[in-house]
C-alpha cells in the first residue's frame, strides 16, 4: 500500500513538471521480483523517442537504449571531422602571433560578453592562421580495443547465467 502511494507521488511530481518516464518495462529482474528502478525521464513525447531495454549480460540491471528522432534524418555522411595538424614550428608561430597582439579590443569593452567575443575572435584568427586544418568525412570507427575476446566471452557466459538465474525458481 505504501509503495503505491509513493509511486503515485512520483508520477504526480513528474506530471506537475510536464515530465514523463519513458521506460515502461522492468530494468532489474531477479527470480523473486521484477522492478523498474532504472528510469529515463524526459519532456519529449513518446512518438519522438524509441526506447528499448537490452540485457548486455554485465549486470542484473538491464540497459536502456533511447533513440531520439531529431527530424534531421541521417546526417552521418555530412559530418566533417576537423583535425588540427600541429608541429613545433606552427606552435611557435601561434605563440608569436599571440604575443604580438595588443589586445586593446578586448580591454576597451565594458561588457564582459563583448570582451569575451573579441578575445575569441582574435584567438581563433591567430590559431586558424598558423595551425593547418584538415577536413575529412567522419566515418564509423570501430574503437573496440578495450573490448577483448575474453571480455566478449565473459559477457556471453554472464548472459547465459543471468538468464538461468531469472528463469529458475
Amino acid at each position: 500500500m505504501l509503495d503505491n502511494i509513493r509511486i503515485q507521488e512520483i508520477k504526480n511530481l513528474l506530471e506537475s513538471h510536464n515530465l514523463i518516464c519513458i521506460v515502461r518495462s522492468p530494468t532489474r529482474i531477479v527470480p523473486s521480483s521484477k522492478s523498474l528502478i532504472d528510469v529515463i525521464v524526459t519532456n519529449k513525447a513518446n512518438s519522438e523517442l524509441g526506447v528499448s531495454v537490452v540485457d548486455l549480460g554485465f549486470s542484473d540491471h538491464l540497459t536502456q537504449v533511447v533513440k531520439i528522432n531529431t527530424g534531421k534524418g541521417n546526417r552521418r555522411n555530412k559530418i566533417l571531422l576537423r583535425r588540427q595538424l600541429t608541429n613545433n614550428n606552427n606552435n611557435e608561430e601561434f605563440k608569436n602571433l599571440l604575443s604580438q597582439e595588443l589586445w586593446n579590443e578586448v580591454f576597451n569593452h565594458s561588457d564582459v560578453n563583448c570582451s569575451s567575443k573579441a578575445f575569441m575572435d582574435i584567438f581563433l584568427f591567430c590559431f586558424e592562421t598558423t595551425i593547418a586544418c584538415k577536413r575529412q568525412k567522419l566515418r564509423e570507427i570501430k574503437n573496440n580495443r578495450w573490448l577483448t575476446k575474453g571480455l566478449i566471452n565473459s559477457s556471453k557466459r554472464m548472459k547465459i547465467l543471468n538468464y538461468l538465474k531469472k528463469s529458475l525458481p
